[in-house]
């Protein structure tokens, strides 16, 4: 059983001592009177944020800015995004086969330092740490964003340092458009991704893992893709390790492709999830899975271009979230948002989390073009859309990703005020029921209550990792109506006016986002129940 601190308990009776007699007295529920003073359960929804270190699209703001600035800069970024109730980050760590963390694998993003390879002036200065420890401070969520396979971005500026991928093993990197990329059909390419994952993971406090849209690179028309050693690679082996007499066929190239990227997304997530399965992996595929699926809809095919059958991962369940990237309006008739938000909900037979990525950043765009140029009720619409899809079969809880957190920092056409139109209160990530640890909903914990006549103190003891919570929910009850208040898991105490409250209720949740045991208290006068 845990006990709360001798000095904890002196603090809160001492200050107490110096008032007037408590008043009202706090008594915690018997599981009999529980349900009669049970709140309702508190709001769910995954609202997050793509952050973007790429050409320094979001963060950091420019590529030569000192270790202080970075920091001030992640403050501000997260301090906004705490008012206006988001509670999550996908930040990019890694765009280019580069890292905006410290890495033994791969060298510092010439985003963050202006050069490929160069260390941020502070020594021991992670910004992968300071965003976690400071969005977990706010109980945000951090989901690292990786590009697994992109080596060079072809608007880099600096030469790759002597410890990137395309110096130290040249033969799996390949020159393509103006870009440079992991050949997916090289196991040592594939290989060195895993490793990089492994060791974010292994190292880091993260909530989630996302990848995008970029497997095999966008086609250039008529540029086939430089892979004819990987696929004769390939091809031999099939025919060496078949048995003596049997003819062998090898698969198409687009097919062993497509193998390929379905291999690799199939180990992705399984290897994640032996390390931290409370981990949520996620994808955001191009919008459009195939043309004509559903009928009307026209637009690329990501299975035969991107060699990416997104669709297959989601109904295999390889992934926690998919976040297709539906960047078209309600309004538009062959990339109809609503109509692919609800052919996707059709193929989530596993009822996994479908959250889409909304193309936010159209908004305040400087063109003509009306369809390219949104204002805010665009994304307004588009919010409430999933909101009002949630509950039905392929769409367990709500959640949208905007991309990206730059139109919000510039608050383009007034967005932040209508975003917060729409969420004024703050909601949970929704629960992953398949991730749930059993065990979390049986822990115990303690909390004290004590109160004057105009504050009331509310202390507990947190738990610890692994099986810790990750947020403390927080409910008052004042004149018949609930306030929740979301707090981060770390949190070991909050304080609040006592005038007109009745009930408190506090209840931990779990790293997958279920409900621990809840705990309700009830205003009685001395003498009462």
């Amino acid at each position: 059983m845990i006990e709360l601190p001798r000095a904890l308990l002196l603090t809160i009776c001492f200050t107490l001592t110096l008032r007037c007699p408590a008043q009202p007295v706090w008594r915690e529920t018997t599981p009999e009177q529980a349900q009669a003073f049970a709140p309702p359960d508190p709001p769910r929804e995954f609202r997050g944020v793509w952050v973007a270190s790429v050409q320094n699209i979001d963060w950091p703001s420019a590529s030569n800015l000192s270790v202080e600035i970075q920091k001030a800069e992640i403050i501000r970024n997260l301090d906004g995004l705490e008012k206006m109730k988001f509670n999550a980050v996908l930040l990019q760590v890694r765009p280019s086969c580069d890292a905006l963390y410290i890495s033994s694998i791969e060298p510092w993003s010439e985003y963050l330092t202006g050069a490929s390879g160069i260390s941020p002036p502070a020594a021991g200065y992670d910004p992968l740490r300071f965003w976690i420890e400071e969005a977990h401070r706010r109980a945000i969520d951090v989901h690292i964003w990786i590009n697994p396979f992109r080596a060079r971005h072809f608007k880099a500026k600096s030469p790759n340092a002597a410890s990137h991928i395309s110096r130290t093993n040249p033969a799996i990197v390949k020159e393509y458009d103006s870009y440079e990329w992991l050949d997916p059909g090289e196991p040592e390419a594939v290989e060195h991704t895993m490793r990089v994952v492994m060791d974010i993971v292994n190292r880091y406090d993260i909530d989630g893992v996302a990848i995008d849209d970029y497997f095999y690179p966008y086609p250039k028309e008529g540029v086939p893709f430089p892979d004819n050693a990987s696929y004769e690679k390939y091809a031999a082996k099939m025919r060496a390790d078949a048995p003596p007499g049997t003819a062998i066929r090898p698969l198409t190239r687009d097919l062993w492709r497509q193998q390929n990227i379905n291999s690799f997304v199939e180990r992705f997530y399984s290897e994640i999830k032996r390390a931290k399965p409370y981990v949520l992996v996620g994808v955001a595929p191009f919008g459009i899975w195939k043309p004509g699926f559903p009928e009307g809809i026209k637009g690329m095919d990501a299975v035969a271009k991107l060699h990416a059958d997104a669709r297959l991962w989601l109904m295999n369940g390889w992934l926690d979230y998919l976040s297709p990237q539906l960047y078209w309006s309600i309004d538009s008739v062959e990339q109809n948002f609503v109509r692919l938000m609800l052919w996707w909900a059709q193929q989530n037979t596993k009822e996994r989390h479908l959250w889409p990525s909304l193309y936010t950043s159209r908004i305040g765009l400087e063109t003509e073009d009306v369809s390219r140029n949104w204002i805010p009720m665009e994304i307004v619409r588009q919010i409430n859309v999933t909101r009002e899809r949630s509950g039905n079969p392929g769409f367990p809880e709500p959640g949208q990703i905007h991309f990206s957190l730059k139109v919000m920092l510039e608050n383009r056409g007034g967005i932040n005020q209508a975003i917060m139109s729409v969420q004024p209160e703050s909601a949970l990530i929704p629960e992953s029921p398949w991730l749930n640890e059993p065990a979390f909903s049986k822990i115990d914990w303690k909390a004290i209550v004590a109160a004057d006549n105009t504050r009331t103190a509310l202390a507990w003891i947190p738990w610890e990792f692994p099986l810790g919570p990750s947020r403390w929910v927080l409910q008052v009850r004042r004149g018949g109506e609930w306030r929740t208040l979301i707090l981060p898991g770390g949190r070991a105490g909050e304080t609040f006016e006592t005038q007109g409250a009745d009930t408190i209720a506090l209840t931990p949740v779990s790293r997958t986002g279920a409900l621990g045991r809840k705990r309700i208290w009830h205003a009685a006068q001395n003498g009462s129940n």
